[in-house]
């Protein structure tokens, strides 16, 4: 989903998300700063896309393992070339992991977030059993006073994530939890939601404590309905649905915007926030 560069400095700001804000806030702590929870924590949108070459003006990219095969050395070279100063990226790196990996994505989540990355984007999860399954990944095994529900599966090693992040390994293993499961968690699981599938198993999704975003898939749910394309109106019934039961349960919500001019993903962008929307992954492709 795109390998486009867009340049929104302008309409961030107009957002009031501040890159020079973000970066005074990194150079003053050592551990990094993702700034989807960042902005999520703050009740302010988060906007990002999908790319493997992100521009410093957005909060997140998201690099698409889902096609293809999945190459954790090419992962290991984008998240380097991220680096800002020999620091942490001020870009939140999120993964899509590969749709093969859904029900037992223990052993890819744990080489990514080995690599480094703040986050994991999980491919069409359908069931409560999908769900737990994600977090439980993300998770180290937890202590006796922590929360253990999902339990953690990812194992007892962190690779190189404690050097990428620019801290030590005990401070990288207090930080490396998931957000808002652990309020001092510095991961963040993304569940899409993009079949019928899953928004019957919605609720029952969203039981699963430490899901940090719900971001739909248009164009998979369009194929899920038969429906002409993401824009149909039946398409739009079913993302509004989604959106009012995370607005009601407070989790936030992510969508992709797909337009073919800046103005276009401007117009866009402002009425998907108006909506409720808190997570976008904004990209512009020529018609």
């Amino acid at each position: 989903m795109g390998q486009n560069k867009t340049t929104w400095l302008h309409f961030l700001l107009i957002l009031n998300v501040s890159v020079l804000s973000a970066t005074v806030v990194q150079a003053q702590s050592r551990s990094p700063v993702n700034r989807i929870i960042e902005n999520l924590f703050r009740d302010s949108p988060a906007i990002g896309t999908f790319t493997r070459t992100p521009e410093m003006d957005i909060d997140f990219t998201v690099i698409d393992e889902q096609y293809g095969e999945f190459d954790i050395n090419d992962v290991r070279k984008i998240l380097v070339d991220m680096r800002v100063n020999n620091r942490s990226p001020i870009v939140a790196p999120i993964v899509r992991i590969p749709l093969a990996a859904r029900d037992a994505p223990q052993d890819v989540v744990r080489q990514l977030l080995d690599a480094g990355v703040f986050g994991i984007m999980f491919p069409d999860i359908e069931t409560q059993e999908q769900a737990t399954a994600a977090i439980s990944s993300m998770r180290f095994p937890q202590t006796a006073d922590a929360d253990q529900v999902p339990p953690g599966l990812r194992g007892s090693g962190s690779g190189s994530a404690p050097g990428y992040w620019g801290v030590s390994e005990e401070e990288y293993r207090t930080l490396a939890d998931v957000w808002p499961l652990d309020p001092a968690g510095k991961l963040v699981a993304m569940i899409q939601i993009e079949s019928l599938t899953g928004i019957r198993a919605l609720n029952e999704i969203l039981e699963v404590p430490g899901i940090g975003v719900i971001f739909l898939g248009p164009t998979d749910l369009a194929s899920s309905t038969g429906a002409e394309g993401p824009n149909a109106p039946t398409v739009e019934a079913l993302v509004q649905e989604v959106l009012q039961v995370c607005l009601a349960r407070n989790i936030p919500c992510g969508y992709p915007i797909v337009a073919t001019s800046h103005q276009e993903a401007e117009r866009e962008t402002a009425r998907r926030l108006a909506e409720g929307f808190k997570v976008l992954a904004v990209m512009t492709r020529a018609q």
